[in-house]
């Protein structure tokens, strides 16, 4: 039996999407050991990451795990949200990953291990939906595995990678539609955008590939898929304004839209450019010029690769489009990853920057896979002469020492938990003074159930400024531990690194 006939046989079968699971997951297996080599490869424990965001995701996954949302509250600076207990990105973020949760539970590396399922199925359906061969297949993952920084978001505890699901499903459900419409592609593309556009607002752009792609041929899809737009923004405002906490401070620049918006069309447009041309400037000082020197920063490097994929996708698209063949998937691209460069720089600072551009590396990969594979080969060539991705990479591993305090908080919290009778969100929540000399990763020994404050110490040591959680984490001799004994506050347990305080009228 020839080669083509057993292809036929599997795909009839409904092998593939199995084969290109086992596929996806031995890629992430060998990246995986390639990567970290040179490590405790086995050991990985994020308590020891230096990423505060991860434990805050984990916490809040662990909430919804336990009781459908925290019991506690989350927020900054005795901040909460209006609606719910949810802080920083809200309650859908975290009920997407309760799905893989259910499997992975909550110990502290399930952000991880969700990241990798989402990996993978988010590989099936883009594989399933472009009909990828393994070949073609390969090139796609060898190219994410030399421009490395996509992958090493996956390998984390952040919400990257749910994100990075998103899109391949999208754009494997967009390149399914192009071959021949039908509805189950259609749902599987408005899905995706639809979510990734409530957990991140300017990704609503991904909704012009089904409006762009079935305008002319099944115009009634487009439609709704236009409705779907306007639906998905009013739910990212929804849940942004009403059910997410606010952060620290705003850390978007609106200003160019708030002089729109009062009919002020010249100055918004100089302000516009006057920003943009601040912030190039900064990505060139600080990002670009070092790299071309060889000092190789996130920044600068993220930069260079999504200008490479750019360029390479112009190239395509004009290539396409001398060739008479169409274009609409590539014009699509385009416009979602210009403009939605062009909103970053507007809106975002430098220091928030690379993981965008991340985010847009892969979009870029991907994209190239459905309509530009040559393309695709080109830019590993180049990548690869790169020395970059040679750079010395580590993991968090296991650490002793603090796994033993955290196991001496979480026993202390879990048993005044448990005696806690009060249902005020207030009295199931610690805040952990953010600064002082505590590592984040003591959040991890919180129970699930409560809340956690992410508060700056200097809001703490300020006594105007009032303090709504049962519990304080801070560190011995803090200025935060001075202003609590004076309050009154009573330790409720003390290791090494750490002492948590308690409420006074509550009693230790």
């Amino acid at each position: 039996m020839n080669t083509a006939t057993w292809k036929s046989r599997l795909s009839a079968g409904g092998l593939r999407p199995v084969l290109c699971a086992v596929g996806a997951a031995l890629f992430l297996l060998v990246a995986y050991i390639l990567y970290f080599h040179r490590t405790d490869l086995w050991h990985l424990w994020l308590p020891a990451s230096a990423n505060n965001d991860e434990v805050i995701y984990n916490r809040q996954l662990a909430g919804v795990l336990s009781s459908g949302q925290p019991e506690g509250v989350y927020g900054y600076n005795e901040g909460r949200a209006v609606v719910g207990h949810f802080g920083g990105w809200g309650p859908v973020l975290f009920f997407l990953y309760a799905i893989p949760g259910l499997v992975t539970g909550s110990g502290v590396n399930a952000m991880f291990w969700c990241n990798l399922l989402f990996a993978v199925a988010g590989w099936v359906l883009f594989a399933c939906g472009t009909r990828l061969s393994a070949r073609r297949q390969l090139l796609v993952a060898v190219t994410l595995f030399v421009c490395w920084y996509p992958l090493q978001e996956v390998f984390s505890g952040t919400s990257e990678p749910l994100q990075f699901f998103l899109l391949l499903a999208g754009l494997g459900a967009a390149s399914a539609l192009q071959r021949q419409f039908q509805v189950g592609w259609f749902l599987v593309l408005a899905a995706s955008c639809a979510l990734t556009t409530v957990t991140r607002a300017y990704t609503v752009l991904l909704w012009l590939y089904p409006i762009v792609l079935l305008w002319k041929r099944h115009r009634r899809w487009a439609l709704v898929s236009l409705a779907g737009a306007v639906l998905s923004v009013a739910g990212y405002l929804v849940v942004t304004v009403a059910m997410t906490a606010a952060f620290f401070t705003q850390n978007l620049d609106m200003q160019a839209f708030s002089l729109l918006a009062e009919g002020k069309p010249v100055q918004a447009v100089v302000y516009g450019c006057t920003k943009l041309g601040t912030q190039l400037a900064y990505l060139w000082r600080e990002g670009i010029a070092p790299a071309a020197r060889g000092d190789f920063r996130e920044l600068g490097i993220t930069a260079l690769l999504l200008l490479l994929l750019l360029v390479v996708q112009v190239v395509g698209l004009v290539q396409d489009a001398r060739a008479r063949r169409p274009v609409a998937f590539q014009v699509c691209t385009l416009a979602v990853v210009v403009v939605s460069l062009l909103g970053l720089l507007e809106m975002y600072e430098m220091y928030a920057m690379a993981r965008h551009l991340i985010m847009l590396i892969f979009f870029l990969v991907a994209a190239l896979a459905c309509s530009h594979l040559r393309g695709l080969a080109v830019c590993l060539l180049l990548l690869v002469l790169l020395p970059y991705h040679w750079q010395t990479v580590t993991l968090p591993t296991y650490d002793g020492a603090m796994d033993a305090q955290m196991q001496t908080v979480s026993a202390a919290l879990a048993q005044r938990e448990d005696a806690q009778q009060s249902d005020d969100p207030w009295a199931h929540t610690l805040a952990y003074a953010f600064r002082d000399e505590v590592s984040h990763g003591y959040l991890y020994a919180v129970p699930g159930s409560m809340g956690i404050q992410f508060d700056q110490n200097t809001y703490l040591t300020d006594k105007n400024n009032p303090i709504h959680s049962q519990y304080v984490m801070t560190s011995h001799g803090s200025e935060t531990e001075t202003r609590l004994l004076a309050e009154g506050w009573q330790a409720l347990v003390s290791t090494e690194d750490l002492i948590v305080y308690e409420r006074p009228e509550t009693g230790a």
